[in-house]
C-alpha cells in the first residue's frame, strides 16, 4: 500500500480534517495511531470516541499501550516483527476475552511539524463500543435511586473510567469552597459548575446516539448529583445543620409534644373509614438520616409518599370489595388528606432536624426539574411542616381515650376475639356501615391467629401416638401462635389500637 492510499483512507482523513490538533499531541516518541483498513470502516460512524480508542500512548517500555479514550481499563500490546500483531485482553463476566489485530504496514506522517506514527491494521480494535448500544436498549428501564446505583452506573462504561479520577481532584478542589464564610449561593454556583464540566466530560465519550439521548443525559447528570455531593455530604450537612439548629430546636420540641398527644390522622380529618397505619412510610422516613446525598434525601421523601398513597389506596380497595359496592371506589387521595397522612408519619418518625434537611434539599439538589416528582415531594413536605408548626393540639377533635400503648398477650387474644365477633354477628350483609380498613387488617391478622391454632389442633391429633415428636411439634406451633400475636402486638402498640373497642 502507498501514501497515496493511505490519503484515501477514510478513518485517517477523518482525523486529519475534524481533529487536526489531537492528532498533532498524538505524536512520537510516545503515541501510535490505529487507522484500520478502508473495508473495515464501512458503514460505520467515525465518532470522537471510536477515534480516541485507536490513539494509543506507550505505557511501559515492554511494549505496552493504552488509548486516549479507555485509559488504563484497557491494555494493548504491540509484539512480534513479522507481522506485528496488537493484543488486548478484556474481561467479560467470568471470562478473559483475547482480541488480535494485524499491523499491515506502517508510516511517518508530518502534521503541524510534529512526526506521526501511523499503523495499518487489518480491522477496528477492539474497543467495546457496543456497550453505547446496548445501553441504549435498556434506558427507558434503568433507575438511580442511591448513591450506590448511581456509582455502578458510572464506573459500568469502560470510557468513564479513566475520568472518574479526575472527577475525583474536582470534588476536592470544590470542597475548599464549602464553609461559612461562603454564602449558599456561592456554593451552589461552584458546586453546579462542577456538575456541568464533569458531565460533559463524560457525555462526550459517547456515541452521537447517546450524547443526543435526553433520557440517557438525565441519568448521566443524577448519577453525578448522587457521586458529587455525595462525596461532599459530611461538609455540605455540617455547614446546614449549623445554619438551622435554632429552628430545627423548635420543630423537634413541636414533634415531641404531638408525639406524647398521640395525635392521629382521623383528628387532622382522614376518614375514619379509610384510616389505616402506614409503618413502612414511617420506616422509610425514619431511614432519612442515612442518606448521605441531598439528592439521596429527596428520593427518600419521594419514596415514603409513594408509600403512603400505596397503602392509603390498598386500605381503600379492600374495604369497596369487601363491602361489594359498585363502581371504582375512590383512590385519590387529595392534598389535604396527603399532608394529613405525611404530618402523622413525620410525627411517628420523630424525624431530627426536619428544618435543616428541607434546606438541604432545597439548595444542593441539582438533577431534578421543578415539574419531577421529587421536586413536588419536596413541596409537599414544606407544607407539612407548615401543618406541625400550626397544629393545636388543644383546637383538634378529642383522640381515642381507650387507647393503649402496650398489651398483654392475653389483651391480644380479647382483641382478636372482639374483631372475630363483629365480623360473625354482621353475617351476610356487607353494606353495614361501621366496619373499616383498620378493621379488615385485625380481622387478617386474627385470622393468621386462627390457622396456627387450627394447625396446633390438627398436629395434637394426628401424632398424639408419638409423644416426643407431638411434643416437639406443639412447641413448634406454639411458637408460631406467639409470634402471630406479637405481630399484632407490635401492629396495636406502634399505632396504638384499642385493646377492647367499646
Amino acid at each position: 500500500m502507498t501514501d497515496d492510499t493511505l490519503e484515501n483512507n477514510v478513518f485517517y482523513r477523518r482525523i486529519k480534517e475534524h481533529y487536526g490538533e489531537k492528532m498533532a499531541g498524538w505524536c512520537e516518541p510516545n503515541w501510535v495511531i490505529c487507522v484500520p483498513q478502508q473495508s473495515a470502516v464501512e458503514n460505520v460512524p467515525l465518532t470522537l470516541p471510536l477515534i480516541e480508542a485507536h490513539a494509543l500512548k506507550q505505557y511501559s517500555p515492554t511494549g505496552q499501550y493504552v488509548s486516549a479514550h479507555f485509559g488504563k481499563d484497557l491494555i494493548y500490546e504491540i509484539t512480534g516483527e513479522e507481522p506485528r500483531v496488537i493484543i488486548s485482553n478484556e474481561e467479560e463476566g467470568t471470562e478473559v476475552v483475547v482480541s488480535k489485530t494485524t499491523v499491515l504496514n506502517e508510516y511517518l506522517v508530518t502534521i503541524k511539524d510534529k512526526v506521526i506514527h501511523i499503523l495499518l491494521l487489518n480491522k477496528l480494535l477492539n474497543t467495546t463500543q457496543d456497550q453505547d448500544a446496548e445501553v441504549s436498549n435498556h434506558l427507558l428501564t434503568t433507575t438511580i435511586t442511591s448513591f450506590a446505583q448511581a456509582e455502578r452506573f458510572l464506573r459500568k462504561f469502560h470510557c468513564h473510567r479513566p475520568l472518574l479520577q479526575e472527577i475525583d481532584t474536582k470534588v476536592i478542589e470544590a470542597s475548599e469552597h464549602i464553609h461559612p464564610s461562603n454564602d449558599v449561593d456561592q456554593m451552589q454556583n461552584i458546586l453546579q459548575d462542577v456538575l456541568i464540566h464533569c458531565w460533559e466530560t463524560l457525555l462526550k465519550k459517547h456515541s452521537p446516539t447517546l450524547q443526543t439521548h435526553t433520557t440517557f443525559q438525565d441519568l448521566l447528570f443524577r448519577a453525578l448529583d448522587y457521586y458529587v455531593l455525595g462525596r461532599l455530604h459530611e461538609m455540605l450537612w455540617w455547614l446546614v445543620c449549623e445554619r438551622c439548629q435554632v429552628v430545627d430546636q423548635l420543630v423537634k420540641t413541636r414533634l415531641s409534644h404531638l408525639r406524647h398527644a398521640n395525635l392521629s390522622s382521623l383528628q387532622l380529618g382522614v376518614p375514619a373509614n379509610y384510616y389505616t397505619p402506614l409503618p413502612a412510610a414511617v420506616v422509610e422516613l425514619a431511614s432519612l438520616p442515612s442518606v448521605e446525598s441531598a439528592v439521596g434525601r429527596l428520593q427518600c421523601i419521594n419514596s415514603t409518599i409513594d408509600l403512603i398513597q400505596a397503602q392509603a389506596k390498598e386500605a381503600r380497595v379492600n374495604l369497596h370489595q369487601y363491602k361489594d359496592q359498585e363502581g371504582e371506589p375512590e383512590l385519590l387521595l387529595s392534598t389535604e388528606e396527603l399532608v394529613a397522612l405525611l404530618t402523622t408519619v413525620v410525627v411517628q418518625a420523630q424525624c431530627s432536624h426536619l428544618v435543616a434537611n428541607i434546606y438541604y434539599m432545597t439548595h444542593f439538589v441539582f438533577s431534578v426539574t421543578e415539574e419531577d416528582p421529587l421536586w413536588k415531594s419536596l413541596g409537599l413536605l414544606r407544607l407539612t411542616l407548615e401543618n406541625i408548626m400550626k397544629l393545636d393540639v388543644a383546637r383538634l377533635p378529642p383522640a381515642n381515650k381507650n387507647m393503649r400503648k402496650e398489651l398483654s398477650l392475653q389483651d391480644l387474644m380479647q382483641v382478636s376475639a372482639e374483631v372475630e365477633s363483629r365480623f360473625e354477628t354482621k353475617g351476610a350483609s356487607r353494606s353495614i356501615g361501621d366496619i373499616t380498613a383498620l378493621d379488615l387488617q385485625l380481622h387478617q391478622l386474627t385470622q393468621q391467629i386462627q390457622l396456627s391454632t387450627q394447625a396446633l389442633s390438627d398436629t395434637h391429633l394426628t401424632e398424639r401416638n408419638s409423644a416426643s415428636h407431638g411434643s416437639g411439634a406443639q412447641q413448634c406451633h406454639l411458637h408460631k401462635i406467639v409470634a402471630k400475636c406479637r405481630v399484632l402486638g407490635s401492629f396495636c402498640q406502634a399505632f396504638h389500637l384499642p385493646c377492647v373497642r367499646a
